[in-house]
Formats: C-alpha cells, sequence, structure tokens
C-alpha cells in the first residue's frame, strides 16, 4: 500500500478489519509502511470511536452486522414458538429460587411468565425489567452496564463486582447464534462479556433458543456446551441431541 494521511489509513484499516475480522499490528505496520507505534495510536482512536475493539497485539470488531438484530424486529418473530419455549424454562423456576433472565425476545416473553412467583430476579434487560416492575412478589435487580439498543439491554463487564457477589440458582440465556460442536456464539464483544458474567455467577444454566439460530457462529466465542446444563429449543437432529447429550446437556424439544 502506498503513502496515507491518518484519516485515509484509519479508513483503510477499518475496511481491512471488515474484511478480515481480526488484525495485527505488525501485520498492519508492514501493509501501511508505518511503524507500529503509528498503528497503535490510529487503533487507540478508532477503539476510542468505538469503531473496533483492542486486543493484544491488534483489534478484533466490535460487532458481527451480518447477525445483529434489533429487538423490534425479533419480538414478533416466531412468537407461539418463543412463547413455547419460554413456558417450559418458566416451568423450572420454584418459589424462593434466584433467576438471571439474559437479554433477548424470548427472554422477555420468559419474564412475563414469572409472575405470580415468589423469586428474586437479576437481569440485564430492559423489556424485563419493564414486564416486572409492578410484581411486588418478585425482588428486581437490575443489571447495569453500558445500554444496547438493537437488544435493549445493559451490557459490559461494568456490573461484574455485582454479579461476581450473587450465587443464583439458575440463569436462562439467550443467543444470537449456536453449533451443535462448537457451542455458543453471539455477535458483539461486551454481550459476550455480560452472558460470561452471569455464565459463571449461575450455579445451573439453561440456554433457551429456537431452531432458527441453529447452525450458526457469530463473531465472539460464548459457552462450550459442557458449560450448559440445559438447553431448550422446538426442534432439533437426533445427531446434534447425541452431541449435546454426549456433553450432559439436558435437552428439552417442545
Amino acid at each position: 500500500m502506498g503513502n496515507w494521511n491518518t484519516f485515509g489509513r484509519q479508513q483503510e484499516i477499518l475496511a481491512a478489519l471488515s474484511a478480515k475480522k481480526v488484525l495485527a499490528v505488525s501485520e498492519m505496520a508492514r501493509d501501511f509502511n508505518v511503524s507500529e507505534v503509528t498503528i497503535r495510536s490510529d487503533l487507540d482512536t478508532l477503539s476510542k470511536r468505538g469503531q473496533l475493539v483492542r486486543t493484544h497485539g491488534g483489534a478484533v470488531l466490535p460487532e458481527d452486522t451480518a447477525n445483529s438484530r434489533f429487538f423490534s424486529s425479533t419480538i414478533n418473530e416466531n412468537r407461539d414458538i418463543k412463547t413455547a419455549l419460554a413456558n417450559e424454562a418458566a416451568a423450572m423456576v420454584h418459589d424462593g429460587d434466584t433467576v438471571i433472565i439474559d437479554s433477548g425476545s424470548t427472554m422477555a416473553i420468559l419474564a412475563s411468565l414469572l409472575h405470580r412467583k415468589k423469586i428474586t430476579v437479576l437481569t440485564n434487560s430492559l423489556p424485563a425489567v419493564s414486564e416486572l416492575a409492578s410484581d411486588e412478589g418478585i425482588e428486581l435487580m437490575v443489571i447495569g452496564g453500558s445500554f444496547r439498543r438493537s437488544v435493549l439491554a445493559a451490557v459490559g463487564d461494568f456490573s461484574s463486582e455485582m454479579l461476581r457477589s450473587i450465587n443464583a440458582d439458575i440463569l436462562f440465556m439467550g443467543c444470537t447464534s449456536f453449533d451443535s460442536s462448537r457451542g455458543i456464539s453471539c455477535p458483539n464483544l461486551n454481550e459476550k462479556i455480560t452472558k460470561r458474567l452471569m455464565i459463571d455467577a449461575s450455579r445451573k444454566v439453561c440456554v433457551v433458543a429456537d431452531c432458527s439460530k441453529s447452525n450458526r457462529t457469530s463473531l465472539y466465542q460464548v459457552a462450550s456446551w459442557k458449560e450448559i446444563d440445559c438447553f431448550i429449543t422446538d426442534s432439533i437432529s437426533d445427531s446434534d441431541r447425541k452431541k449435546l447429550e454426549a456433553s450432559s446437556v439436558k435437552v428439552i424439544c417442545t
């Protein structure tokens, strides 16, 4: 590549990152014929703008936009299927439980099914908070963080201290993508961080996802199946069920 001014070089860095998903400082310094110090300065600038995420020795995309969906669109997709999944999840909740509810449309439906239960709920989901706020029988704890508008939820490591002090009975976790071999993934780094904190805070982890998310992977790996206790879905092949059960996952198919 030829000589670039700072703005032009930064735009080319973003273009290259979009194509490759991951870039190393040494690779960019070579391609742009500048020092690694200059590239690190560019990456710091782009990171502050939220256009990339700095890693040790390079950078990654902050979000896999191809797999990003907005809550306003997903809440009405496959509504009957999501309600059936949420009903299976709600049946696992008993009075006295401490429950973590993740973000997502299926999780919002689950929240609506928990009324009249005497439980403690922790959630980062604004729709779930809105649903449960008036229920005086539920002790509601809001997980904070950076607000991610597409999923109407708080994400990131801002709530790490809170979650590390919690011993939850069960986590109900949604996902953008799952694969029978690679596990659970999501398109946003801050979302991944929050999901990992939730997993670590929970005695039991239950993933709830319809089959439209199967055989797909997003940019960030969240968990392997060995970290999941229960999987609720609407359809699964015999071969995929056997893979999950081999990892000691209880599979519930509605």
